[in-house]
C-alpha cells in the first residue's frame, strides 16, 4: 500500500470517529434534552392508573361500576395465556428479548413509511405502547417518537418483562370505553377475562392498534379478519397448532349484542354514590378503585322493578291515560330534557328491607332514573291514608285495649281546631254498629280509627310513631287518623319492621363494607337496634294485621298466589291519588307506593289493594322464594282463646262465627258470649265512647 493511499485511510477513519462521535453527542444530547420532559425511574414506579370502584350486592355479585375510565386491575397470573400469547404474536413477538425498542422492527417500519410517503406503521413494541398510554401524546411526529424510544428503554430499566405486560394488559385501550384486559372481556363478551377463550383472546389482541376500526359492533367483518389474522401470527409463532387455528378461525365471533354495562339499580345506587362522595370524595369513587359490599339482595331488586313497571303498564292501560310512560317517550325524542324531579306518567316505588338488621334488600325511586333521578322511595312526602292506622291501634293495645274490644262505627262529629265540625266517613259510606277493633283494622274502617283516636288522645298516638321511625312532622288534629299526614315510603316500611322485628326497631342501612383497592377495610356496618315495643304488642298488631290479609282489604293477594303467613295495611286517600301497600313475613317487610308526581287521581277504585298491593306480592314472592313459609314466633307471656267474632267474648258453642285470639296473659276475657244463648244482653264491660263528644280530650295519656 502507497503511503499516499495509506494518509487517506486514515484520514477517512478519523472522519467517521468524528461522525460516530458527533452521532453519539447528539443522541446523548438529545436523549438529555428530551428526559426533562420525561418522569423520573422514581415516578414510574408510582404509576397509578384510574381504577373504577366495584359495587357489590349481597351476594357478592358485582352490580355497579363508577369510573373515570372503565378499568379494573388484575394480576398477570389471571390473564389467560392464550390472551398472552395473541398480544405477543400481533404485536411484540421479541417482547422477552429486546430491550425496549424492537430494531428489526423499526427498520422495517421505517422503510414501509418511506415507501409510503407518510406514517403507514407504528413498530412500536409493547413497551413503547404503554410508554405512549401513560404518559405520552398519540401524536405522530418525530418529536413524540423519540420520548416514546427514551421513555421505553428507561420503563425496561424500572421493570421486569411481567411487570411491564401486567401493566400493559391493566392500562391499553380496547374501544367502547374499555380500559384493560378485564374490562374489555365484560365489554364485549360479559365476561371474566379469566373465562375467554381462544377465539375470544384473538379477536381483543386484535383491537389495540385501531379500537374504533376493528370493533367487532361496528364492523364484524373487518373484525372477523382481524382476528383471524392473529390467530394465524400465533401459528407462525407456534403458539397454536394447526388444528387449534382452524377450529378458532370457523368460530363465530361471540360478541354479546349489546354491550355489557354494569349499571343495575339506579336509585340504591345514587344513594350509594352519594355516601361514598360525603365520606371519601369523588375521586376515590371514580379512581379509586374501592370495592363496595351493600346490602342489596340483585334478584329481589330486579323483581321489583320488573313487577313496578309491568304493573303500571297495566294501570295505564286499564284507566286508559292519554300520558303514559310509552306515550310520553316518543314524544320526548330529541326533546330537552325534562323536569328532573317529576314525569306527567304514573309513577310507583319499592322499599324491601330485612327488619332485623335493617338492611335494604331493594329500592326502586321510579320508574326510570333517565327520566326523572328523583327518588321516591326516600323523598317523596305523601299521605299514606289507612296505612297510618297501625300505629293508632298500636298506642291502643299498649295502653290497655285488646283486639276484641268493641268500638261503634256510627256517625260522629269532632269539633276541629278553627271551630268548624268535622265528621269523618268510611270508604263505602256505610257504618256498620259495634265492631272489633281487630274487625275495625282489617277492614280499614275510618270511624272507629279517628274515635280511638280521640280517646287516646294525638299526642300519645304520634309519639308511639315517632319512636316507631316516622321523622315526618305529623300535623296535630284527628284527621291522622285517615292518615292524611304526609310520611315518605322508607320510614313507613322500616316503622313497620318493628312488629316483624317483635317490638325492636333497627336504622336502615344499605352499606356492608368499603374497602380500598388493597383489600384494607375502610368501615363495615353494625346493627343499630331499640326496643320500642314489647314483643307482646308487636305480635298482638301482627295477628290484627295477618286479620288483612285473611279476611280484610288485602285478601286478593291469596287469590293473586301469595299465601304464606303475612301481616299488613293498605293505604288510600279520598281522592285516589296515592296508594299504599306496606306489609311483612318473618325476615322482610316491604313497601308499595303508587301514585302520579303531581297530585291527581290514579283512577276509579285504585285502592291500595287495587294499585300497590299486586306490586307487593311480586315483591315478596321473589323475597321468600327460597325459604319455607314460617308463621311469626309467639313470646312468652301471650295466651290464646276461641273469641266470638261479634261479642269479643269467649266463645260457647251457639256462636255463629269465631276465631283465636291472641291476648296479653292476664288480659283475656274471663265471660263467656251470652248473647247467642237468648238468655242476657251482651256485657258492657268493654270502653266507654261517646259520640257526643265534640272536642278531643288534652293530649294526655291513657292507661286504660
Amino acid at each position: 500500500m502507497s503511503p499516499g493511499w495509506g494518509r487517506v485511510t486514515k484520514g477517512l477513519f478519523a472522519i467517521l470517529v468524528v461522525l460516530l462521535c458527533g452521532v453519539i453527542g447528539v443522541g446523548i444530547g438529545v436523549a438529555n434534552w428530551l428526559r426533562k420532559d420525561l418522569p423520573s425511574p422514581a415516578n414510574l414506579q408510582t404509576i397509578a392508573p384510574p381504577v373504577k370502584t366495584l359495587v357489590y350486592d349481597r351476594n357478592e355479585k358485582l352490580v355497579h361500576e363508577f369510573f373515570k375510565e372503565n378499568r379494573s386491575l388484575v394480576p398477570l397470573k389471571d390473564v389467560p395465556r392464550p390472551l398472552v400469547q395473541a398480544i405477543l404474536a400481533i404485536e411484540d413477538r421479541r417482547f422477552y428479548s429486546h430491550w425496549g425498542i424492537d430494531p428489526i422492527r423499526l427498520a422495517r417500519a421505517l422503510i414501509t413509511d418511506i415507501v409510503a410517503r407518510r406514517p403507514e406503521q407504528g413498530g412500536s413494541t409493547i413497551t413503547q405502547q404503554l410508554a405512549r398510554n401513560l404518559f405520552l401524546t398519540h401524536e405522530k411526529t418525530l418529536t413524540r417518537k423519540l420520548k416514546e424510544i427514551v421513555l421505553a428503554i428507561r420503563i425496561e430499566q424500572t421493570y421486569t418483562k411481567d411487570e411491564i405486560l401486567e401493566m400493559y394488559f391493566n392500562q391499553i385501550y380496547f374501544g367502547e370505553g374499555a380500559y384493560g384486559a378485564d374490562a374489555a372481556a365484560k365489554v364485549y363478551f360479559g365476561k371474566q377475562v379469566q373465562e375467554l377463550t381462544l377465539p375470544d383472546c384473538a379477536l381483543l389482541a386484535g383491537l389495540p392498534r385501531n379500537p374504533r376500526d376493528y370493533s367487532p359492533r361496528r364492523d364484524p367483518d373487518r373484525a372477523l379478519r382481524r382476528r383471524n389474522l392473529v390467530l394465524s401470527q400465533m401459528l407462525a409463532a407456534k403458539f397454536i397448532n394447526r388444528g387449534a387455528y382452524e377450529q378458532a378461525s370457523e368460530a363465530p365471533l361471540g360478541v354479546t349484542k349489546t354491550r355489557y354495562n354494569a349499571q343495575e339499580a339506579p336509585y340504591f345506587m345514587e344513594m350509594v354514590r352519594q355516601y361514598l362522595d360525603e365520606r371519601y370524595g369523588s375521586n376515590q369513587i371514580y379512581e379509586g378503585g374501592l370495592k363496595v359490599h351493600t346490602t342489596l339482595d340483585i334478584d329481589v331488586q330486579h323483581a321489583a322493578e320488573e313487577s313496578l313497571e309491568r304493573r303500571l303498564t297495566a294501570l295505564e292501560q286499564r284507566n286508559q291515560y292519554k300520558k303514559t310512560r310509552a306515550a310520553l317517550a316518543s314524544k320526548s325524542e330529541g326533546s330537552p330534557a325534562r323536569d328532573r324531579n317529576q314525569t306527567e306518567y304514573l309513577q310507583g316505588a319499592v322499599v324491601s328491607m330485612d327488619p332485623a338488621s335493617g338492611q335494604i334488600l331493594a329500592l326502586v325511586g321510579g320508574r326510570d332514573f333517565n327520566d326523572s333521578n328523583f327518588n321516591r322511595a326516600i323523598q317523596a312526602a305523601r299521605q299514606p291514608g289507612s296505612a297510618f292506622k297501625p300505629f293508632i291501634y298500636t298506642a291502643a293495645i299498649d295502653n290497655g285495649f285488646s283486639p276484641t274490644d268493641i268500638i261503634l262505627d256510627t256517625p260522629v262529629s269532632f269539633r276541629a281546631g278553627n271551630g268548624e265540625d268535622w265528621s269523618p266517613q268510611n270508604y263505602d259510606k256505610k257504618f256498620r254498629g259495634p265492631v272489633t277493633l281487630r274487625n275495625a283494622l282489617a277492614n280499614s274502617v275510618n270511624v272507629p280509627a279517628a274515635k280511638l283516636l280521640q280517646k287516646l288522645g294525638i299526642s300519645v298516638v304520634t309519639s308511639y310513631a315517632k319512636r316507631m321511625g316516622i321523622k315526618s312532622r305529623l300535623t296535630p288534629d284527628l284527621s291522622l287518623a285517615l292518615g292524611t299526614s304526609e310520611v315518605k315510603l322508607d320510614e313507613l316500611t322500616s316503622a313497620y319492621g318493628v312488629y316483624a322485628n317483635q317490638g325492636v326497631r333497627t336504622t336502615p342501612t344499605f352499606i356492608l363494607k368499603v374497602e380500598d383497592k388493597n383489600g384494607k377495610i375502610l368501615e363495615e356496618s353494625h346493627t343499630t337496634a331499640e326496643e320500642v315495643l314489647s314483643p307482646e304488642t308487636a305480635l298482638t298488631m301482627t295477628s290484627m294485621m295477618e286479620s288483612v290479609f285473611e279476611n280484610g282489604t288485602a285478601a286478593s293477594a291469596r287469590a293473586l298466589g301469595f299465601s304464606a303467613p303475612a301481616a299488613g295495611k293498605t293505604g288510600t286517600t279520598d281522592d285516589y291519588s296515592d296508594a299504599w301497600f306496606v306489609g311483612y313475613v318473618p325476615g322482610v317487610v316491604t313497601g308499595v307506593w303508587v301514585g302520579f308526581d303531581r297530585k291527581q287521581r290514579i283512577g276509579p277504585g285504585m285502592t291500595g289493594a287495587a294499585a300497590a298491593l299486586p306490586i307487593w306480592v311480586d315483591v315478596m314472592m321473589a323475597a321468600t322464594k327460597d325459604r319455607p313459609a314460617q308463621d311469626f314466633p309467639v313470646p312468652s307471656g301471650v295466651v290464646s282463646r276461641l273469641i266470638c267474632t261479634e261479642t269479643g267474648l269467649l266463645a260457647n258453642p251457639a256462636c255463629p262465627s269465631t276465631e283465636i285470639e291472641l291476648f296479653r296473659e292476664g288480659s283475656e276475657p274471663t265471660g263467656y258470649c251470652n248473647v247467642h244463648t237468648g238468655t242476657a244482653k251482651p256485657p258492657t264491660e268493654t270502653p266507654d265512647f261517646h259520640e257526643t263528644d265534640t272536642e278531643a280530650p288534652p293530649d294526655e295519656r291513657l292507661k286504660l
